[in-house]
């Protein structure tokens, strides 16, 4: 793969890519989960180059089986009639910890019914707590409550609006990197006095998840906010525990216990739990759904837990719902890259990067591909899909000849973008990774260099670009080397511009004379630029007469 200059390697493309785009506008890339109504892919708003997430209602009869008294056009109906409420629900809702909604529509090719939403990344909470050894060093209890918090914020802005979300549980929660827990799946929620939301269930069956529906639900009873307050305890109970508060056994099913069985107290599995709490959760799971606390008040309640200094559990380092009451408005905490991590095991860290087998090796073919159609694509403005193709190629290369130069094209793409703090690390990754390879003095790690040093100008940071253009400057380029003269030149002046903006005027005039000098030399005693460079020169002295 040749080591051309910015535009270059960015300008041959070999044509778009060849996944399907709805609505003119959404491209769809990979399918990234499914349930009963829908499948939900991975896209890209080509419009406003960024990921989405776009939820496709399925329409066959999948996912709906043993429905008694409907056919399949009715089970058809009911599961439209049910993604629409979801659409509706959701979009009407304005909260941090609600999924938004960008568009909806029907698609002309296959006239699906279709959601545009916010792509979301994190983890869910179900396999946060499966991941957790309970018996060696369970969550601590400041993260649960933290996370008890976020999701009784929600519930009380949902119930505000009469809505009862009726599946609150650990699978239908997700935390963003940045410790936001979002509440997800309001496909089965109900609107309370609504006569455009008609029920969607028959007389008799229930909707929700075993373990974490209230007794009234269990029943197949008319459920109000106090059942969501009922399985917000059963994820309390098990964010705690690693298990709800009911599991089927010989004595009975989910819903016997839920309906008969006292809940157990829960210091009998978490003694470290203060009796308050305990005596909290226990309110909540109140057999009667007018003694269970409202949402606010299970948020005051569960708020100063939140702040709780001492107590054994698990401090995760990130997917952490404590962080935005610690550092509000902060996005997620730099933590630094662990010693020795490669630019490729960064990439490889990428929230975005969906979890899979271990990738086929990437052949020299492929990753001309991949850079040419990443090229393309930034060409187009498609920056987000540039990336993301760059660091799926990433993945793949063991090789590392292809590694750097598919990094460079990465950092190329970033800088394009205007992302230019990430470029900058790019840059310096992979100019350190060609130094070491071929010399202080390799054309490509001095390309690193420059273009570092514009990442470091545009960010503002005067000193640490000074210093990179000073260092590629201090390589002298071949007079023939067009591209590599006009870059040298302009390293000089953007020397003279940063000196003189930080009022350092003496260097200023020694960058302006070395520019003017290297300008003749290398264009010629008539170069038209050697005007603009006088009058540059007039203006200093103007300030330093």
């Amino acid at each position: 793969m040749p080591h051309d200059g910015l535009h270059d390697a960015l300008t041959e493309g070999a044509g778009g890519p060849s996944s399907r785009v709805i609505a003119g506008r959404y491209r769809l890339d990979r399918p990234i989960g499914a349930g009963g109504m829908g499948e939900v892919w991975h896209a890209y708003d080509e419009r406003l180059d960024r990921r989405v997430a776009v939820k496709m209602m399925l329409t066959d009869t999948r996912g709906l089986p043993g429905i008694p008294g409907l056919g399949a056009a009715e089970m058809l109906a009911n599961r439209r009639d049910r993604f629409l409420r979801e659409v509706r629900t959701t979009a009407a809702l304005e909260h941090l910890g609600i999924p938004a909604i960008y568009d909806t529509g029907i698609d002309e090719t296959t006239h699906q019914l279709y959601v545009v939403m916010q792509l979301l990344r994190g983890r869910e909470v179900q396999a946060l707590i499966d991941d957790t050894d309970y018996d060696v060093s369970p969550l601590a209890i400041s993260w649960a409550a933290a996370a008890g918090v976020q999701i009784a914020s929600v519930l009380d802005e949902v119930h505000r609006n009469d809505v009862v979300h009726r599946d609150i549980k650990p699978a239908n929660l997700l935390i963003t990197p940045d410790g936001i827990v979002k509440v997800l799946d309001f496909g089965v929620a109900a609107l309370r006095g609504s006569g455009n939301h008609p029920r969607l269930t028959q007389e008799g069956m229930t909707v929700g998840t075993p373990p974490y529906m209230s007794p009234e639900q269990s029943l197949a009873n008319e459920v109000g906010p106090a059942s969501d307050i009922y399985a917000l305890a059963c994820v309390l109970y098990e964010l705690l525990t690693g298990r709800p508060p009911f599991i089927a056994d010989a004595n009975g099913s989910h819903a016997w216990h839920h309906v008969r069985s006292d809940p157990p107290p829960i210091r009998t599995r978490r003694r470290d739990l203060p009796q308050e709490l305990e005596d909290l959760l226990l309110g909540m799971l109140n057999k009667e759904p007018e003694r269970r606390l409202a949402a606010s008040q299970v948020y005051d309640a569960l708020l100063p837990w939140v702040y709780m200094q001492n107590g054994s559990g698990t401090v995760r380092a990130e997917y952490d719902p404590r962080q935005p009451f610690h550092r509000p408005f902060s996005g997620p905490s730099k933590r630094p890259a662990p010693t020795g991590c490669s630019p490729m095991q960064i990439v490889k860290a990428e929230p975005n990067a969906v979890a899979e087998a271990v990738p086929a090796l990437l052949t020299d073919a492929e990753a001309n591909e991949a850079a040419d159609l990443a090229a393309q694509l930034a060409q187009d403005g498609k920056f987000v899909q540039a990336a993301d193709l760059l660091a799926g190629a990433i993945r793949r290369a063991q090789d590392g000849v292809l590694h750097d130069d598919l990094m460079f094209s990465l950092a190329q793409v970033r800088f394009l973008a205007g992302a230019h703090r990430e470029a900058a690390a790019l840059f310096d990754e992979v100019g350190a990774a060609w130094c070491a390879r071929y010399g202080a003095n390799d054309e490509q790690s001095l390309l690193c260099l420059y273009y570092a040093a514009q990442c470091r100008m545009a960010l503002g940071e005067s000193t640490a670009s000074i210093e990179a253009f000073r260092a590629y400057t201090a390589h002298a380029p071949e007079p023939d080397d067009t591209e590599a003269v006009d870059r040298h030149l302009d390293a000089l002046a953007n020397l003279a511009r940063l000196h003189a903006a930080r009022e350092r005027f003496p260097e200023a005039r020694r960058a302006v004379a070395e520019l003017r000098e290297a300008t003749e030399r290398l264009r010629g005693p008539n170069a038209p630029d050697l005007a603009d460079i006088d009058a540059f020169v007039k203006r200093l002295n103007r300030f330093t007469a």
